[in-house]
């Protein structure tokens, strides 16, 4: 466990620098999403290219993956119902809400949990490409038919998540491991460079964005908000725990799958708030409840598991 500390700790350490190099005026405005999207067109696609090429395909696309899709679905599911029956709301806003409630930081902030305290990133990959592959297109949709607003085209909506970097670096790494090409040095070394830059970026751009960000207020108008945290971070993970239990998983298979269940809420469903100007104050403050809350609640269940 003392292990566990330490690597969180770092995590934690890290996105305080971050924060630090923003606080001082070391960064400039905006510097987080550059890290952001460097990251994410460049160090994540050669991490989760390395995760997936050097695992068994069948743990790639496992009970594991099976367990928390379906709890995506339940999550989503039972948001919908209470925020359209208790909640009243109508719209686009149950469509955010619903995806505040189940899509995930899987691709970044998630990765870092993960390789902090599972050792092993395996675990996002089926719930990236299940979230760019399904959830998008499908929440797309309907958000199209809810708001008025023509996020993009069908066949752009379709196409745009094999167009991801991060969905392309776990294709060709599932490519890898299926038929057990030996992938040359000159291009393995580089690779394993920019992979090894993923983690540290993530967290500095994480830290940097906490710069001007602010703990959204109790009240009557908020249970939406806090009903989606809750779902996220609390409920996830249970419900991650009990199918995964249910399908057989044990041991650090469980864990990580138990871990994946809390993941924050994806900087990119803000993203697409904005795009169909709904739900925006509510995508914004998920994001930043979650990501405090899932740093406590993954530390915890590491502590469960090594108990």
């Amino acid at each position: 466990m003392g292990d566990v500390i330490v690597a969180f700790w770092s995590l934690i350490a890290v996105m305080i620098v971050g924060y630090l190099l923003a606080r001082y005026n070391v960064t400039r405005p905006g510097a987080d999403k550059a890290l952001t999207r460097i990251c994410f067109a460049g160090a994540m696609p050669a991490m989760l290219f390395n995760t997936v090429a050097s695992s068994d395909p069948a743990e790639v696309f496992s009970a594991g993956a099976a367990a928390n899709v379906l709890g995506a679905v339940i999550l989503t599911t039972t948001y919908a119902i209470v925020a359209r029956y208790v909640f009243k709301l109508r719209g686009g806003e149950v469509t955010i809400g619903a995806l505040c409630a189940s899509y995930t930081n899987a691709g970044n902030l998630g990765v870092a949990f993960l390789v902090a305290v599972a050792g092993d990133a395996a675990a996002s990959a089926p719930i990236m490409v299940f979230q760019l592959c399904v959830m998008v297109p499908i929440a797309f949709a309907i958000l199209d038919r809810q708001t008025g607003v023509k996020g993009r085209s069908w066949i752009k909506t379709l196409l745009a998540p094999f167009l991801n970097p991060p969905v392309i670096g776990v294709l060709l790494g599932l490519i890898v491991a299926l038929t057990g090409v030996r992938v040359p040095a000159l291009v393995a070394a580089p690779v394993d460079v920019m992979a090894n830059a993923a983690v540290p970026m993530i967290l500095l751009a994480m830290g940097i964005s906490w710069r001007g960000s602010h703990i959204p207020k109790i009240g009557r108008e908020s249970a939406p908000l806090f009903f989606a945290v809750f779902l996220r971070c609390i409920a996830g993970p249970i419900v991650a725990f009990g199918l995964g239990t249910a399908f057989g998983m044990e041991g650090a298979s469980l864990m990580a799958v138990t871990i994946a269940g809390g993941f924050p809420v994806a900087n990119n469903v803000f993203t697409y708030a904005h795009r169909y100007n709904v739900g925006i104050e509510l995508a914004r403050d998920a994001n930043i409840l979650s990501t405090l809350a899932s740093l406590v609640i993954t530390l915890f269940i590491a502590f469960l598991f090594h108990m």
